[in-house]
């Protein structure tokens, strides 16, 4: 019995079209074999009763792969069956050597896996995968440079680079339920994919003056399953940049110094996302943690809440450096593993390079563990802000050890990326050589001195110069409790797009002329805690109170008469100790 077998084997290898393989005490119904369809080849199982294709014909134009094929077609010796094709086999038709043609394929609704790299190279234009396919491998079209469309239908999961540097891709199809594997990125290197789903997906609108990019919601599911793990896709590039550009424009002002700027994209980052929460299925190392677009698609898909996202400490220190590079300020990635002896946890920061107006000073910043408020809207903590290397170290409680530059080689993922760049051994000589820290002697995360309302740095002469104007303003307190109030402060100035003598120099009335019979309008726009407003006017010879509802708001409305005109107008203040202020009082004119 086993010549025999043997000798049939041996027929069907003479052919040279097809071949079935026995292994020792196997039985003819649980063969393996090999055959060609078509110009397509195939492995098949006698005992599963399904095929997967293995190659192609060089000379094919298109190719179809038929939902099952039947061996004794092309060789009646070996098994008359149907042989479901559930699988194209790792290289299957790939076309690294560059002698395949074929810019067409049509699958069957039996296909199950894509191996790796099985289209890769080719000169294929589209693709459609049934919705009987659950699984594509790694690289499986990768370098396709004329594939424009994608169109994936059932619940699919992507692996790594399953679509890498498809220069052509401009729309992707995907179903609800498909999926990237959360640890990778299958959408790699794709410079014109703008539509997902045939719709836009990243659209402008102006808010206040500026250009504010918005994720198109109708998509939200298939970026969040497949786009919040990719790297150098259009639409995410061109997202981030433009948000980072919204977000430097609406929170720093030129007036700031590069020290204010800094501190104010860090708050942006500490108010706007928070650290992964592992939720479900989620993970510490999940791509989406990782990437570049980590924080802004995260925050623009409101991940955690409105308008905020969630990352890791990779996540913050990226979208801290593409923050810092779209204002112009230098910054460096800083990876270490924090513990002893190289075998900690590994962790992320950053290098900030401070331009002051004389010198230039390094600083690091680790905005990861500078994700906490005091709990109000403005009362970011500075625990981890603005420290010099052995401070750092301090904080971590252990040893740095800077690792290989895994994080020195992120410059590609986006362009904000690659502004400064530099090498892991000038990083380590800089930050030996940074000694200087803001101080924050009772670990707080207040700072004891801070920054120069006018856009400077703090000193002794500028807390003399309006440490009488802050006392008022949020009542009596020491430099620190007052230094704890400037983000609020700075919230108030961004908004006004005014330093703080600026400010004090526009915040009180001003004069009106108005027709009789008009509306009169005064206004206070001074901020503070717990401020109280008495409008006045000069009769001669006394302030009298005005007679009017809005006379104790900070807006006085009332309607001019002609005996008003002249009339002196002022605003008196208090604070909430009961301090009295007062602005220049101002002039009614009626005609």
């Amino acid at each position: 019995m086993k010549h025999s077998k043997f000798i049939t084997w041996l027929a069907a290898a003479a052919l040279g079209v097809c071949a079935a393989a026995f292994s020792a005490g196997m039985t003819a119904e649980a063969a393996t074999g090999t055959c060609s369809v078509n110009g397509i080849n195939y492995s098949y199982d006698t005992d599963a009763l399904t095929a997967k294709v293995t190659g192609c014909s060089a000379s094919l134009t298109s190719i179809t792969i038929p939902a099952a094929i039947n061996p004794s077609t092309v060789n009646s010796q070996l098994p008359d069956a149907q042989f479901s094709v559930t699988e194209i086999d790792s290289f299957a038709l790939w076309n690294y050597t560059g002698k395949k043609h074929y810019t067409s394929v049509s699958l069957p609704s039996t296909l199950q896996r894509v191996g790796t790299y099985a289209f890769a190279y080719t000169e294929l234009k589209s693709i459609t995968l049934p919705s009987s396919v659950t699984f594509v491998d790694n690289f499986a079209f990768a370098f396709c440079e004329s594939l424009k469309t994608v169109k994936i239908t059932g619940a699919t999961q992507l692996n790594i680079h399953a679509f890498t540097d498809c220069p052509e891709l401009t729309n992707v199809q995907v179903s609800a339920n498909s999926f990237t594997n959360r640890r990778w990125e299958a959408f790699v290197n794709c410079p014109k994919l703008t539509k997902v789903n045939g719709k836009t997906v990243v659209s402008y609108q102006t808010v206040n003056g500026h250009q504010y990019p918005v994720l198109n919601p109708a998509v939200s599911t298939a970026i969040r399953s497949h786009f919040s793990r990719s790297l150098n896709v259009k639409f995410v590039n061109d997202y981030c940049t433009a948000l980072c550009n919204y977000i430097v424009e609406t929170e720093t002002d030129p007036w700031m110094c590069d020290a204010l700027k800094a501190r104010q994209l860090h708050d942006w980052l500490v108010r706007h996302c928070e650290y992964e929460d592992c939720n479900g299925s989620e993970r510490l190392d999940d791509s989406e943690n990782q990437i570049a677009s980590s924080v802004f698609l995260s925050y623009g898909l409101n991940v955690r809440g409105e308008g905020i996202g969630e990352t890791v400490c990779a996540g913050f220190t990226k979208a801290y450096t593409m923050l810092l590079s779209a204002a112009g300020i230098e910054s460096y990635p800083v990876e270490a593993y924090v513990g002893p002896n190289n075998t900690g946890t590994g962790h992320a920061w950053n290098l900030v390079k401070i331009n002051n107006g004389y010198r230039e000073t390094y600083y690091e910043t680790d905005v990861t563990w500078d994700n906490h408020t005091d709990g109000t809207q403005y009362g970011t903590m500075y625990t981890h802000f603005f420290k010099n290397h052995a401070e750092m170290q301090a904080l971590h409680d252990t040893q740095i050890h800077l690792q290989p530059p895994t994080l020195w080689g992120c410059a590609n993922e986006h362009p904000l990326l690659s502004v400064y760049t530099t090498t892991k051994d000038a990083v380590q000589t800089i930050m030996a050589n940074a000694t200087e820290s803001f101080l924050d002697n009772n670990h707080d995360g207040i700072y004891d001195d801070d920054f120069d309302l006018s856009g400077g740095y703090m000193n002794s002469t500028d807390w003399t110069a309006y440490y009488d104007y802050l006392q008022f303003l949020y009542g009596s307190g020491t430099r620190e409790q007052l230094s704890a109030k400037l983000p609020e402060v700075f919230y108030y100035l961004r908004q006004r797009h005014m330093s703080f003598w600026e400010y004090l120099a526009s915040y009180g009335p001003s004069s009106q002329t108005v027709h009789a019979g008009d509306t009169a309008h005064f206004s206070v726009n001074l901020f503070g805690d717990g401020l109280t407003y008495q409008w006045k006017y000069w009769d001669g010879g006394h302030w009298v109170a005005v007679d009017d509802p809005s006379a104790t708001t900070n807006e006085l409305s009332f309607t001019a008469t002609p005996e008003m005109n002249g009339r002196y107008i002022i605003c008196f203040l208090r604070n909430k100790d009961g301090v009295l202020f007062y602005p220049d009082f101002v002039l009614l004119t009626v005609t």
